[in-house]
């Protein structure tokens, strides 16, 4: 997101809470109350993760994102970037500027597409929560048919976008 990006989504969000204080005083300032816990709350782990992409940009070499899920890796470039989506975790948000670094690395557009689907779809390290509260065979169900689906769109994006699957 660039910075006109963000001054626009702060500028709904204002006026968001101006028509709450508006509407309802009270319940305005409950839903300020709220808003800033909930950011104070997250504020830890957006930091800890946009520190991790910083040094996923500055450390890892083009040559190996070319290496997993560059131009003409097949295969490989397919499993890698679904794996890699499946297993990291956090907020979508933190998942654009990852997914931006890889295309400047040299990432397919198909490789990026599965990566972020899987980020979304599949939830890895949710499993043990989606155990209790769905069942295990609900729960491995969905991973599958999510990680399937990933790789599928991602794959129907790269054949849009670029003209190619991988």
């Amino acid at each position: 997101m660039n910075m006109w990006g963000a001054a626009i989504y702060a500028i709904v969000v204002g006026i968001s809470y101006l028509y709450a204080f508006k509407k309802n005083k009270k319940g305005g300032k409950k839903a300020v109350k709220m808003g800033g816990i909930q950011f104070l709350k997250q504020l830890p782990m957006l930091i800890s993760i946009f520190l991790l992409i910083g040094l996923f940009d500055k450390f890892v070499p083009k040559s190996i994102v070319v290496t997993l899920v560059g131009k003409g890796k097949g295969i490989l470039s397919v499993f890698s970037s679904a794996a890699f989506g499946t297993i990291v975790m956090g907020p979508v948000s933190s998942a654009y500027p990852m997914g931006e670094i890889l295309l400047k690395k040299g990432a397919t557009i198909a490789a990026v597409a599965i990566f972020l689907n899987s980020w979304v779809m599949v939830g890895f390290v949710t499993i043990p929560y989606e155990f209790s509260v769905f069942g295990k065979r609900f729960t491995i169900t969905r991973n599958v048919l999510a990680f399937v689906g990933a790789i599928v769109i991602g794959l129907l994006t790269g054949l849009l976008l670029e003209g190619r699957i991988i």
